[in-house]
Order: structure tokens, then C-alpha cells, then sequence
């Protein structure tokens, strides 16, 4: 069926309403903060695609109108993202996200740290206030795994001996949980049988697969002002992720980049060069074709949902997840 829904990440003309409100509540849980804590935070804020708050706001519309528990659980899912986000730029030494410098690089890591742990607080503050238990579950159990993926790379980064089954268990931690945790707090919310809690949960993880897949492809491809950070970050922290698991099974260049790309330290020019060849080379049309697997699969499992127009922006969105620039 050709879809009737035109929309993208960032404009979803049929929740407008709902995340303008959602907006306003997470701009006031900054607001209503203290100095200088505000003003650290209020920049950070602004802009992103809030694509996780859209996804419980969705998923729980998929099963009853919207109320002040989607609204909410929303809200906190926005809050713990950011949170890992502030945190993932200490750990990742970035000094630039969205074109603009990070609070590590403005501020340092400890302010940064503090700042991560002050909004992941707000969030807890939202769910406990809101009596958002089953929610608060879900994204606990989230925060847990990303915490866990993110020691996982680490222990493994550089390791040229990952393979795609280590890959998809790490991004399953680091980015999936957190997505199919938000599809569940709003299926939850919308007062979904456990049956088709699960289900979205299943469908947030395969959603969750194709969104990191494709930040992979773009650390290759990207476009550093249209990203707003360096491409190929991660092959300077040594993370081989699944566009270099690819290169590497390559009989040629796999042979030429294995020792290579064990190093942190790339001889000058190196890393243009393994750039150049990884994108003449099959490793990013696989790469895409796996993200299109997992949209497929995720996919899949909407069709055993009742239909509505929200179930059709879903299987819409996890479409142009992978069409995205940035």
C-alpha cells in the first residue's frame, strides 16, 4: 500500500500540537532550574530531532487518545537521551554535537558529568510525579543496558576481531534499548494489552538497529555541517562498527586495513585513505541493506496491530529513519 502520510524525523504534522506542549515542558524543566545550571543546559537544549518522545507519543496513540501520561513519559524519555548524550560527549571527547561546542568543551568534564546527572534527575523527577511506574521500569532497565554497551565498546574499542553479532549486541544496549523502552512507555501509557506492549517493544528494538546502522554509515558519509561533528569520529576512537566489519571481510582490503585499524594513533593521511576505499568498496550498500532488513522486520510487526493513522506514520517514519542526512 502506497503511504497517504508525508512527513519525516523532525515535522509530524498529526502530533504537532502534543510536542509543541511537550517542548514547553521540557524548556520549563530547565527554566525552573537554577543558575548557573540553566544556562549550562538551555543551549544543549535546543534543536534535536525528538525522535524519542514521538515514538511514546505514537506508539501509546496506536491504542487510545492522547493523555497526560504519554505527555509526561515523553518528557522524561527526552531527558534521559539528553542526559546520555552529555555524557557520551565527556566519553567520546567531542567537542562539537548539532554545530554546537559541547558542555565538556565549554565547561569541562566535570561540570558536564554533573550536568548529565542533574537532567537524568529532572527525568526521575517527571516519572515519580506522574506516578509513571511501569514506565519508570522500562526506562531503568534502558539506562542499565546503555550503561552496559557503552563498557562493552569500551572494553572492545580497538578490537579489529568484532564481528556482527558483537556489533548488533552493543547497539542493541547502547541505542536500541533506550527506543524500544520509549515505545513500551507509550504503549503502556495508551493502556495496551502486555501482548502489544511487547510488540512494540520489539518493533522500537529493530527501529533501534536501523537508526544506529545508519549514524554508522553517516560517521563515513556524513557531511560535517549538515551533522554537525566530524565524520569518522569513530574510527579515531578505534570503535569498529559495522561498516568496517564489512571492510574487513573485504579478501583485499580486509587484508590491508586489519592491523591498520587496531590503531588510535592513524598515520597522517591514513584515515582519508580508508575512508576513500571503504565507500568504493560493497561495505556501505551492505551496510544500508542490513538497516533495510531491520526496517522491514520492524515493520512486520506493526502489521499485527490494529490500524490507524498512527500506525501508518510508524511504518512511514521507520522508512525515512534510514533516508536521513543526519
Amino acid at each position: 500500500m502506497i503511504s497517504t502520510v508525508n512527513t519525516n524525523i523532525e515535522d509530524i504534522p498529526q502530533i504537532s500540537k502534543e510536542m509543541k506542549l511537550i517542548e514547553r515542558e521540557l524548556m520549563r524543566v530547565i527554566e525552573e532550574s537554577d543558575e548557573p545550571v540553566r544556562g549550562i543546559l538551555r543551549d544543549f537544549f535546543a534543536g534535536g530531532k525528538r525522535l524519542r518522545p514521538k515514538l511514546v507519543l505514537l506508539s501509546g496513540l496506536c491504542f487510545s487518545p492522547v493523555n497526560t501520561k504519554m505527555i509526561y513519559s515523553a518528557v522524561a524519555a527526552e531527558l534521559i537521551h539528553t542526559a546520555s548524550l552529555i555524557h557520551d560527549d565527556v566519553i567520546d571527547r567531542s567537542d562539537y554535537r548539532r554545530n554546537r561546542p559541547t558542555i565538556n568543551y565549554v565547561y569541562g568534564n566535570h561540570t558536564a558529568v554533573l550536568a548529565g546527572d542533574f537532567v537524568f534527575a529532572k527525568a526521575f523527577e517527571v516519572l515519580c510525579r506522574y506516578n509513571l511506574n511501569r514506565c519508570m521500569g522500562y526506562l531503568v532497565d534502558a539506562i542499565q543496558e546503555m550503561c552496559a554497551g557503552e563498557i562493552m565498546q569500551a572494553r572492545d574499542s580497538p578490537d579489529k576481531t568484532v564481528d556482527e553479532d558483537h556489533y548488533f549486541r552493543t547497539i542493541e544496549k547502547k541505542t536500541a534499548s533506550l527506543i524500544a523502552a520509549c515505545c513500551k512507555s507509550g504503549a503502556d501509557c495508551g493502556k495496551a494489552g502486555e501482548v502489544q506492549i511487547e510488540k512494540m517493544g520489539l518493533f522500537g528494538l529493530y527501529l533501534g538497529y536501523a537508526f544506529q546502522i545508519v549514524d554508522d554509515i553517516l560517521d563515513v558519509t556524513g557531511d560535517t555541517s549538515e551533522m554537525g561533528k566530524p565524520v569518522a569520529h569513530d574510527l579515531e576512537e578505534g570503535k569498529i562498527t559495522l561498516p568496517y566489519i564489512y571492510l574487513l571481510q573485504d579478501s583485499v582490503l580486509g587484508a590491508k586495513y586489519r592491523d591498520i585499524l587496531s590503531d588510535r594513533k592513524l598515520a597522517a593521511g591514513m584515515k582519508a585513505q580508508i575512508i576513500r576505499d571503504l565507500k568504493q568498496s560493497a561495505a556501505i550498500t551492505k551496510t544500508y541493506a542490513k538497516a533495510e532488513e531491520c526496517v522491514k522486520k520492524a515493520r512486520e510487526i506493526l502489521d499485527g496491530l490494529p490500524d490507524s493513522i498512527y500506525k501508518e506514520i510508524l511504518t512511514d517514519l521507520s522508512g525515512k529513519v534510514i533516508k536521513r542526512n543526519r
